[in-house]
């Protein structure tokens, strides 16, 4: 068998090997994934499912024709192997490739949707074949966390991000095996405006690797959202939480701390037991606990965690909409969710002080919310300027900067201390 002959067809990935393809610094690498190929198999069946991906192979054969060879991967996967030309080339043929593949398909009396996701790996002359088209997956999976649907190019930094994902993934499951080695929480106070003092804090969790030292949030948490491990984490933080709430009720410090909640953590069937079951065994109030729920992932619940969330509110827990207004859908979300406050995206406040649109939007959002009976909070407050649009606005809470930074167990019950005893201290 010779290359021409295979040219508009679908191969095996067996003939990928030597000495098939002897000179792979001749072609580009394109790794194409279908993006839904899980939902198709789910929806439709593995008999059409497979009926699907025969029609597939064969559209795809013919889009390349004679510019390359067709190579049936795993499952939904293929490789293909582009002559070598002029970057720009590549990029219209591939691009090609992704808008006659995101299509309808008609199968015996179903129309199957399918988008696909491309990366692309430009080989050099010692590669071998296998890691070509490892680099070339791993330029597709990237392009998948940006957007699917769509084909990207591999560079070093994108492996190197990879390599970066893998080592956080290994480490953070051995600290959680470590019984959770290495993750501590900080607390950010929460102005009153109505009491004028702080009566509130916000937990944050925190991640200092003893060979990586600190590690951001922004970075870890959707690693473990990812991999799964979102769920003990979140636990582990409750736990946490209620245990310093008791510590500090025995000092005399009544505090309501917000806990962050992950979509897949009140997903779970058993959310609503083991979050009571959690704070009785703390001997808990639970007026002293708060639950921030995302915008957009409160919209994704369905009746029964909605009924969950209720219950939690009857018993005393306020449930706070957080990232309010980074939605699309944040009318619904008021209307229609079980909420006691509204937390205000941090984007809006940047700009109360300088844009009066934006003070516009802020003081409607504020009137309609008091007028939903709920509560406004306002995050991400730094300066003094911001403050007081907030006050005159008829905020009822403030944290950021201007408040106080995100502070430990122990520095927090100093600043309240400080704060209270201090006249006009804000």
């Amino acid at each position: 068998m010779d290359i021409k002959s295979v040219q508009g067809v679908v191969i095996s990935k067996e003939y990928l090997q030597s000495p098939f393809i002897e000179n792979i610094e001749e072609y580009v690498v394109a790794f194409l994934d279908i993006d839904n190929i899980r939902y198709i198999n789910g929806t439709f069946g593995h008999s059409i499912g497979d009926k699907f991906l025969s029609m597939f192979g064969n559209r795809l054969s013919q889009i390349v024709g004679e510019e390359g060879i067709v190579f049936k991967y795993n499952g939904g996967e293929f490789v293909i192997l582009l002559h070598k030309n002029e970057k720009e080339l590549i990029d219209k043929k591939v691009q090609s490739i992704v808008n006659k593949s995101n299509k309808v398909f008609k199968e015996e009396d179903y129309e199957i949707l399918s988008t696909v996701s491309i990366g692309i790996y430009t080989p050099n002359s010692n590669d071998k074949i296998d890691d070509t088209i490892k680099k070339a997956y791993i330029a597709m999976y990237q392009g998948k966390t940006e957007g699917k649907g769509n084909y990207k190019h591999f560079t070093d930094s994108i492996e190197e991000k990879i390599k970066r994902k893998t080592l956080l993934t290994k480490e953070l499951t051995k600290s959680i095996e470590r019984n959770y080695e290495g993750l501590y929480l900080i607390y950010q106070p929460i102005y009153n405006v109505v009491e004028k003092k702080i009566d509130e804090a916000e937990a944050l969790m925190r991640w200092k690797n003893q060979e990586l030292g600190e590690i951001s949030p922004a970075e870890f948490i959707p690693i473990a959202e990812e991999m799964g491990l979102i769920r003990k984490l979140g636990y582990w933080l409750i736990k946490k939480v209620l245990r310093q709430i008791k510590e500090w009720n025995k000092e005399g410090l009544n505090l309501k701390i917000a806990i962050n909640i992950s979509p897949q953590q009140v997903a779970e069937k058993d959310f609503l037991k083991k979050i009571k079951e959690t704070i009785h065994e703390e001997d808990i109030d639970f007026r002293q606990i708060k639950l921030e729920i995302t915008e957009t992932q409160i919209l994704k619940l369905d009746e029964q965690r909605f009924k969950d969330l209720t219950e939690l509110i009857n018993l005393g827990v306020d449930i706070a909409l957080d990232d309010f207004g980074e939605g699309y859908s944040s009318i619904k979300s008021l209307v229609f969710s079980p909420i006691t406050e509204v937390k205000i995206d941090k984007i809006f406040i940047d700009y109360i002080h300088q844009d009066e649109k934006i003070q516009k939007l802020i003081s409607s959002i504020i009137y309609t919310v008091h007028r939903l009976g709920y509560k406004v909070i306002a995050e991400g407050v730094e300066y003094k300027e911001q403050f007081d649009k907030l006050l005159e606005y008829g905020c009822d809470k403030i944290q950021g900067y201007y408040i106080e930074r995100p502070i430990d167990e122990k520095k927090i019950v100093e600043f309240i201390k400080g704060f209270h005893n201090t006249p006009y201290a804000i």
